[in-house]
């Protein structure tokens, strides 16, 4: 049985060759690598992590690959790498509640990152209590608009 996770891909990728056990598809180059990447995300409908990432593309790319292919998008700016760490689409860190998260881990394109987030981090002191003060104004604004 095929998962819904290779289906997707099947849709993306050429299948080499399969059987009623295993599929063997064709690995992607860069380029249809980054269009899995920005489906994926779409398809979540959220911003993802990088072990959701790396587990949806598991045996298609490598850490650094997809590290790669990553950091191509958030410099042409399709991806917006958010201040907890999960890549979204543009828009996205609009209405999206950071995560709690024991440790930040460094941004994949600091210059980017320190555009997008700088003010924020400088003006409350560290990115942990900036993501604590974006988790807790968003979480104001849907009360308010639940009220």
């Amino acid at each position: 049985m095929v998962s819904k996770v290779n289906k997707s891909r099947e849709e993306d990728l050429k299948v080499v060759y399969e059987d009623e056990d295993v599929v063997v598809l064709r690995a992607p180059d860069d380029a249809e690598l980054e269009r899995l990447v920005v489906s994926i995300i779409r398809r979540k409908g959220r911003p993802v992590t990088w072990a959701e990432l790396r587990k949806e593309l598991s045996g298609l790319a490598g850490e650094d690959r997809l590290r790669k292919v990553l950091v191509k998008l958030i410099e042409r700016d399709e991806i917006v790498e958010m201040i907890d760490g999960t890549f979204g689409l543009k828009g996205m860190d609009q209405s999206y509640v950071p995560r709690r998260i024991k440790k930040r881990v460094r941004p994949l394109v600091p210059r980017k990152f320190r555009i997008r987030w700088g003010h924020l981090v400088e003006s409350v002191g560290s990115i942990s209590a900036a993501i604590q003060y974006l988790r807790d104004s968003k979480l104001r604004e849907r009360k308010k608009r639940i009220n």
